[in-house]
């Protein structure tokens, strides 16, 4: 079976950064349906454009060197470069430039080529989207929807999926809607600008989905507890968080599950279940990036 997009992909990689050449070939080995899924995403997404399928392909290459480099530091320094929310709000999210030239992209692509963040989308698609398919209210909320990622795989489990999400950032928000709009789910599903622990949302969902936010924050337990007043009685949320992995907006260090298990209970939830996944196989004693997924309660 041919997959014209990732090749386009591979070829524009190889080129621009051939020491990351066979980034695509290792991600072959995550699952027999990587390739069709990475196809389908490039291929909605760029449409076959190659001048912007190249810019993207670079800023993921600016954003793969610059986590190598924070990672370098960390090993050494053990905690994560001094910074308030504010700063990183400023400088990232509120950055029009570092957003769409770099961060964005840069985390989309990751979705599928950084081996913790593609068997993360496996844990969602095999555990949570089912329970999104089986309810009769098959509403959700995506809290901090970055580039709209995990809205397109609620929205893709079944017809019936509505969604809305929140952001404080108007470029994520701009980039989540290009996303939904290119897989034509744009009628199911909504975007707001809007922080939710000073701007709660009246209403509740029977789903909550929020992807790697809690270590942007400088009181993550305080968003929890955001998150647990928008779900319905007897709903889910699906909550990660990045363990040990710097990032230019990672501003609160967890060292392990354990930490941000113990938040998550804090904030006034119940575990059901979750997923710890590497970026790669440590050496004694080394801090390699990783994800937590926690399904709860």
């Amino acid at each position: 079976m041919s997959f014209p997009a990732v090749e386009q992909f591979e070829r524009i990689l190889t080129k621009s950064a051939p020491y990351m050449a066979n980034s695509v070939n290792k991600g072959r080995g995550y699952s027999p349906k990587w390739e069709g899924e990475f196809d389908e995403a490039l291929a909605h997404i760029f449409n076959g454009d190659e001048e912007k399928l190249t810019k993207a392909t670079k800023g993921y290459i600016r954003f793969a060197l610059d986590a190598v480099r924070l990672q370098k530091r960390f090993e050494k320094e053990l905690q994560y470069i001094a910074k308030t929310y504010a700063e990183a709000a400023n400088a990232v999210y509120h950055n029009r430039d570092y957003m769409f030239d770099l961060y964005l992209p840069g985390i989309l692509i990751s979705q599928y080529l950084w081996t913790h963040h593609y068997h993360q989308l496996q844990f969602f698609q095999t555990k949570f989207a089912p329970l999104i398919r089986s309810a009769p209210d098959k509403r959700f909320a995506d809290v901090g929807v970055g580039t709209g990622f995990y809205s397109r795989q609620a929205l893709a489990a079944d017809p019936e999926v509505r969604g809305v999400a929140f952001d404080i950032s108007e470029h994520s928000l701009a980039y989540a809607r290009m996303q939904i709009g290119a897989f034509g789910l744009d009628n199911r599903w909504r975007a707001e600008n809007r922080n939710i622990i000073t701007d709660p949302p009246a209403e509740k969902y029977p789903f909550v989905i929020s992807v790697e936010v809690l270590e942007h924050l400088e009181d993550p337990v305080a968003f929890i507890r955001g998150l647990k007043n928008m779900l319905a009685p007897g709903g889910r949320a699906f909550i990660t968080a990045a363990i040990t992995a710097p990032n230019e907006d990672h501003i609160y260090l967890y060292n392990n599950c354990e930490e941000v298990v113990a938040e998550l209970q804090q904030g006034g939830f119940e575990v059901v279940e979750y997923q710890e996944d590497l970026a790669y196989l440590p050496k004694a004693g080394e801090p390699v990036p990783r994800i937590g997924a926690f399904i709860v309660r």
